[in-house]
């Protein structure tokens, strides 16, 4: 006959250790391997929603955001939000395209978004003094 149960009462003090359990054992307390979870094991987590490290290094889940927002950074934490050049006109309207009037720090056109990348800008616009905006050979920056 096979033994299926152990009853606590049959074991003495100590008599049992650590190095008497399988590491791979599925039991409480067991180191879980790196990767050992999956994504189809991760049920519940809701549609559209991303899975993000926190400031505590620990994953968590970010909620959906709203029609039309992407996704931003702060350099250190992402969010949804909306995109940086579409202003809001009257009710949600987004007509207007806003840009700064000074560039305040180096930039090249054409190393964001690869070859053949021309940008825009809407005038009058301010350089300041020891900044430099590059132009890459075959890009154009128009100022309207």
């Amino acid at each position: 006959m096979a033994l299926t149960e152990v009853n606590s009462s049959g074991l003495k003090d100590g008599e049992i250790v650590n190095a008497d359990i399988n590491a791979s054992a599925d039991i409480a307390g067991s180191k879980i391997a790196d990767n050992a979870i999956t994504l189809d094991k991760m049920a519940g987590l809701a549609r559209g929603k991303i899975i993000y490290g926190n400031s505590s290094g620990d994953p968590a889940a970010l909620t959906v955001g709203s029609n039309g927002q992407t996704l931003v950074s702060d350099g250190t934490d992402i969010s949804w939000g909306d995109a940086s050049a579409g202003a809001t006109g009257a009710g949600s309207d987004k007509i207007f395209w806003e840009n700064s009037q000074t560039v305040t720090q180096n930039y090249t056109i054409g190393d964001s978004f690869g070859a053949a990348c021309n940008a825009m800008s809407a005038g009058p616009i301010t350089i300041n003094n020891a900044v430099t905006v590059t132009i890459n050979s075959g890009e154009t920056w128009t100022i309207v």
